[in-house]
């Protein structure tokens, strides 16, 4: 379960484009945050992805990739031609092929890799889908899990959602704001689609598992908050949605906030592993955020340059790891989430100060950046929010766990199964 969502310039503060998604996962899949630059390659190369070979491109552009480690494919990135793409679980009556294909975070890094607009990004996915179709497990654990796509993609220029069935698909494009979840969102209204004329895609939608993803609360709330109310909209709201949880604590009921929180192993399975907010510029600047960990909610945004990226971000890795940001983040965080009720608020106000001075304030600056300034930036950003989370850490061993004993037996397995040890 994800969400995804763009604003264009014309609701922005700067006339900038903004993306934003959650990556929904399973609670204890680390993701990594790698830069890996372009190259060229040889005539008859073949690629290896996730789990089939398919033909390298004669040259790939370089890219900033959030994906789960063990995964070739990636749940969303940028490139240096300032193409932002991301993608969605999409639950339809076509199911996956039985033979292995390609998943759709393979088709988000080949989009990546392989176009310089967004437009080009979707007919990479389009003539991919269509030759070698979706196939393959896509849960880390679980590998029952299986799903069609949808993606969301953005330029300097457009928004580009297209929605997946099978081998077939349907494009509709934006110029203000547009948002996907775990649902369809085209219709009859499509730009263009592998269907005849008129063809409603919504009418492949899987209601029953739709439904039960909560995609259509998610969306809505998203959709609130970033239609137009002037040109007001920054990356600061960009976090704030992403942190967003519908009334309360975020551990009851279906899976409705898009900051999600893993509670149990039966309903609310999945967690936002990773949080990725790009905003790009109307010439070449971008400005990159991550949290590289787990709950957005619990962890600051921090800025990275894709020449520079600081140590740790891009291990992973199936056990607790110290050399992994994410796993040193995720000792902290499992403590925090059994205290939430006491944390959430205090924490959060510390976790925006410190954005307003290092993400707020962080300039746009090119894909290539050697700026010493930038990097010391980017880098001393990591230091305090590590150093930020060690304190609360000391404070954390004096507070009670909250009353929700099947929720703190969860993570309470869920740690002893990675190798974390809780005080």
């Amino acid at each position: 379960m994800c969400d995804t969502f763009a604003v264009g310039e014309a609701a922005t503060q700067t006339g900038s484009w903004i993306f934003a998604k959650n990556s929904d996962r399973e609670p204890d899949e680390a993701q990594v945050v790698v830069s890996c630059p372009g190259k060229e390659y040889s005539r008859h190369q073949e690629l290896r992805c996730t789990y089939i070979n398919i033909p390298q491109a004669p040259e790939t552009r370089g890219v900033v990739l959030c994906k789960p480690f063990w995964i070739w494919g990636a749940e969303m990135g940028i490139n240096e031609k300032g193409v932002v793409m991301g993608n969605e679980a999409l639950f339809t009556r076509s199911k996956p092929e039985k033979s292995p294909g390609l998943i759709g975070m393979d088709l988000v890094r080949l989009g990546l890799e392989r176009a310089d607009t967004a437009r080009d990004a979707a007919d990479v996915v389009t003539s991919l889908l269509m030759r070698y179709g979706q196939g393959g497990p896509c849960g880390y654990r679980d590998k029952k899990f299986a799903y069609m796509n949808s993606f969301l993609i953005m330029d300097r220029t457009e928004i580009v959602v297209m929605e997946t069935m099978g081998r077939d698909y349907a494009i509709k494009c934006y110029q203000d704001f547009a948002a996907i979840s775990n649902g369809t969102t085209i219709g009859r209204d499509w730009k263009k689609s592998s269907l005849p004329w008129g063809t409603d895609f919504q009418a492949f939608s899987d209601p029953l598992m739709t439904w039960f993803s909560g995609s259509r609360a998610r969306r809505a709330y998203v959709m609130e908050r970033i239609s137009p109310s002037g040109n007001t909209f920054g990356v600061g709201d960009a976090f704030e949605i992403l942190r967003g949880h519908r009334g309360g604590l975020p551990f009851k009921g279906l899976n409705h906030d898009v900051c999600m929180h893993a509670a149990e192993p039966f309903i609310r399975r999945s967690h936002t592993t990773g949080s990725l907010v790009v905003e790009l510029d109307s010439s070449s600047g971008f400005r990159i955020f991550v949290t590289a960990g787990s709950s957005p909610c619990l962890t600051t945004f921090k800025p990275i340059l894709p020449g520079n990226m600081p140590a740790g971000i891009d291990q992973g890795g199936f056990r607790y790891n110290e050399d992994s940001y994410w796993w040193r983040h995720e000792a902290f965080r499992i403590q925090a989430q059994m205290r939430l009720s006491q944390v959430q608020e205090p924490l959060l106000k510390e976790i925006r100060e410190f954005e307003d001075g290092y993400c707020l304030t962080m300039p746009f600056s090119g894909w290539e950046s050697r700026d010493s300034t930038l990097q010391s930036m980017s880098r001393e950003a990591f230091f305090r929010s590590s150093a930020l989370e060690a304190s609360w850490l000391q404070a954390l061993k004096g507070m009670a766990q909250d009353r929700r004993p099947l929720h703190n037996v969860f993570w309470k397995m869920t740690a002893r199964r990675n190798g974390i040890c809780l005080e």
